[in-house]
């Protein structure tokens, strides 16, 4: 922090405190005990790594002792997230606390739901069209984000404000920092962030796995147990630094509605035997975690090696109270879907679908009405 006369100050302890952080693995260990840490110091004291290390390291360029280094370490290393999740400031959460972040902040939208309900910019569609299907494991240069996005001199304004924006509603992490390469490969200049998805960090089913509580009671959790690690801080202090209404985000819930909606639905074969499944048995209980309705027509979009739409289903049976979880998918609500119409690997491609505007199929998202037609058109025939 910047004293009166510009000089940068830390704040931190001596190295023979008792509560020092000495290393980035006791670093990890801390933030994975408490469950999340910003980097720098803010309006609640000890809330921060800054205050548990020792000022004179700061900026020492020793990735042993200094905590600056320690950041790119410890968002290489996948054992804790990094990003700007504290009131737009930078900050980590461990792999246990993530899931209620995530369904807190997102409200329990998949990005494409968010962009499908109107709820997203056209500048955050831009970066996040980056992170399709195709692309979902990419890991990417921030420069490499903002100019393939359109950003910069006659392109899309406010690059960093729109990243800051996805990493606070979960969206999108700091993955690494690397040098760039020259065109001999070789490394240069200073090391710049590279962005991914949480879901490529940690898998779909894990970051999502709190969408079926209610997102204000995964506010409630956070707040919770804001209060039992730091229990001197008053909530007015609470809410700013953890970025979160006093009030807590409300849960979309259930819709009204009477007519019957389309969906397309992922499903990803390295976790469960959809084509298995299917067939055994026309009718297969599956993962809920949308506003699904009894009657709504599914279109199963079947990921890598097929990367295509091979099923047409309705939603039979929904809300059925279901308990599973293991390393790759957890399910808290499910439903059952009845087989209506196959579909040949490869007709209803994801490069087809495309044409279609859908760019991304990481979670239940409503089906395009003319991709609809088209499909219905074929079976005719």
């Amino acid at each position: 922090m910047a004293n009166e006369s510009g000089t940068w100050v830390m704040h931190g302890v001596r190295e023979d405190d008792p509560a020092c952080i000495h290393t980035v693995e006791e670093a990890i260990a801390y933030i994975n005990e408490i469950g999340f840490l910003p980097l720098f110091k803010n309006d609640i004291p000890g809330f921060s790594l800054e205050e548990k290390t020792v000022p004179e390291y700061w900026w020492s360029e020793d990735p042993a002792r200094d905590p600056w280094e320690w950041r790119e370490l410890i968002a290489r290393s996948g054992q804790a997230v990094y990003g700007k999740f504290f009131d737009r400031k930078a900050g980590f959460i461990s792999k246990e606390w993530f899931p209620y972040f995530a369904n807190y902040r997102r409200d329990g939208y998949d990005f494409d739901a968010l962009w499908d309900d109107e709820k997203a910019s056209m500048r955050q569609k831009k970066i996040m069209d980056l992170f399709t299907e195709e692309n979902a494991d990419a890991e990417l240069y921030s420069f490499e984000i903002k100019q393939n996005a359109g950003f910069g001199k006659d392109g899309e304004k406010n690059f960093e404000g729109t990243v800051t924006d996805l990493e606070m509603k979960m969206y999108l992490c700091m993955r690494d920092f690397r040098q760039r390469k020259n065109r001999k490969g070789e490394n240069y200049g200073w090391a710049v962030a590279v962005y991914s998805t949480p879901e490529h960090l940690w898998g779909y089913g894990h970051v999502t796995s709190a969408y079926q509580e209610d997102s204000s009671e995964s506010w409630k959790r956070i707040v919770h147990h804001m209060k039992e690690i730091c229990p001197d801080a008053a909530e007015t202090q609470i809410y700013k630094v953890l970025g979160i209404a006093k009030d807590g985000a409300p849960r979309r819930k259930k819709s009204n509605r009477t007519a019957a909606k389309d969906w397309i639905i992922p499903a990803n074969p390295k976790y469960y035997d959809v084509i298995g499944a299917f067939g055994a048995s026309d009718i297969v209980t599956w993962k809920q975690s949308s506003d699904i309705h009894a009657g709504d027509i599914i279109y199963m979009y079947v990921a890598a090696p097929y990367s295509s739409i091979l099923y047409k289903c309705k939603a039979v049976e929904v809300d059925i109270p279901y308990h599973f979880s293991d390393e790759n998918l957890t399910v808290k609500q499910a439903m059952k879907v009845e087989l209506l119409e196959r579909y040949e690997p490869g007709v209803w491609s994801f490069a087809r679908m495309k044409q279609f505007g859908v760019y991304a199929v990481r979670g239940p998202r409503s089906m395009p009405a003319e991709l609809k037609r088209e499909i219905e058109a074929k079976e005719k025939n």
